[in-house]
């Protein structure tokens, strides 16, 4: 310090900031926060754009569908394609009759084994690799027999109807129906197949209506639109649904609680129209039609002496929130009482891998037994339905019966 120089007690005090100028402290977290999520969509945004630029061709030639006259759709015959369901895809084929089928072939009219016609909508098409379905498991299990797989997607018993008997007319000889009744038949009988005409062929609404929402459709979007993002949400629906968190919201609506399956446990809308309701019939009215157009199926196949035979099954929500002895159940069941030559159904079982489940897991029964995301069933759960079914094959052989 130099002579004469007085020290300080006190240090001089910083230059003050005007408080005007400076931000909130408190705003500065949540405004950093969304500039990166904005930076994080758009990059996904542009990231997935990339990746989505060779979408997968849906067109009727791709997937080997047709307009039919008749029964509204059908399968072109002889055609090959590699479908896409979901995040997977499949190899899929058909033969001479437009069914599914392992590969393309020729099926005879007539064989010396004895033959099953397999009735059902996409559940029985099987929306997986042909090995993976229960169709594919029972056959392969029984090569002493040959089947026909005569399921399309979104066939209801008004098309049952007319495809056992487009074969009757093409001279198709088969030994036994075993048709595959779902729970979205009622809905389909009762708001969406209209007969044109007394012969049976059948007209459907022009548009469809789909169970909306902000969430549905905002997840419908990140799964068109943002893989990242998407792939993050679905793993948070995966820890979800594992620990039995029974709410996924997909393309068509709330996946364990849709109008088209949530009809045996609880009211469903009469007034809406597909896929939201019953509208027009009403779902009493698609029941009675359901039972109606199963019922001249067996008339008319009694006729020929050839057995029908019926298996019933679950969706997600039946598992959810109904029980073993569900309404579908004990409605077919009684309908089979002096018709049938088997009843089956596949609900003990699915009821008996959810009574399986961890207490820290009690939604591990969808994990395991339904694609993610679907109501459709992974290969697990195919195998529940083929085995159910193999077991009543080996009890009561089919017979040559024609």
């Amino acid at each position: 310090m130099e002579p004469g120089a007085v020290k300080s007690s006190q240090t001089d005090p910083p230059p003050q900031q005007n408080p005007q100028t400076r931000p909130p402290r408190v705003l500065l977290l949540p405004f950093s926060l969304a500039i990166c999520t904005v930076l994080f969509l758009l990059l996904d945004a542009a990231y997935s754009a990339f990746v989505l630029r060779s979408r997968p061709d849906t067109s009727a030639q791709a997937t080997c569908f047709k307009s039919d006259p008749v029964r509204h759709h059908s399968l072109q015959p002889d055609c090959t394609c590699e479908r896409h369901w979901g995040k997977g895809s499949y190899p899929f084929a058909t033969n001479n009759l437009g069914f599914r089928d392992q590969a393309v072939r020729q099926v005879p009219p007539v064989t010396t084994a004895p033959r099953i016609l397999l009735l059902g909508d996409s559940f029985t098409e099987g929306m997986s690799a042909w090995a993976d379905t229960y169709v594919g498991q029972i056959a392969a299990r029984f090569p002493q027999y040959e089947f026909l797989n005569a399921g399309i997607e979104s066939y209801a018993p008004s098309n049952y109807l007319n495809v056992a008997r487009q074969l009757i007319e093409k001279g198709v000889k088969f030994d036994e129906v075993i048709v595959f009744i779902d729970i979205s038949d009622a809905q389909d009988e009762a708001a969406f197949y209209q007969d044109k005409n007394p012969m049976g062929a059948l007209d459907g609404p022009t548009q469809i209506v789909h169970n909306g929402g902000l969430w549905t459709n905002l997840r419908e979007f990140t799964t068109q639109h943002l893989l990242i993002t998407n792939s993050i949400v679905s793993y948070l629906e995966r820890l979800a649904v594992k620990h039995g968190v029974y709410s996924l919201n997909v393309g068509h609506g709330q996946l364990f609680d849709l109008e088209r399956s949530a009809w045996t446990y609880r009211p469903v809308s009469d007034s809406g129209p597909y896929e939201i309701g019953y509208a027009p019939l009403g779902l009493e009215a698609g029941l009675r039609k359901e039972e109606s157009k199963m019922t001249t199926l067996w008339k008319e196949l009694q006729q020929r002496g050839i057995p029908v035979s019926v298996v019933v099954y679950p969706w997600p929500a039946q598992i959810a929130h109904d029980k073993v002895d569900s309404r579908q159940v004990t409605m077919w069941r009684d309908w089979c009482n002096g018709k049938c030559k088997r009843f089956i159904s596949v609900f003990p079982e699915f009821f008996a891998v959810k009574n399986g489940c961890p207490a820290g897991e009690p939604g591990c029964w969808y994990m395991q037994d339904f694609i993610f995301g679907d109501e459709h069933y992974s290969r697990a759960g195919n195998a529940i339905v083929a085995d159910a079914v193999a077991k009543s094959l080996d009890a009561v052989s089919p017979k040559k019966i024609q």
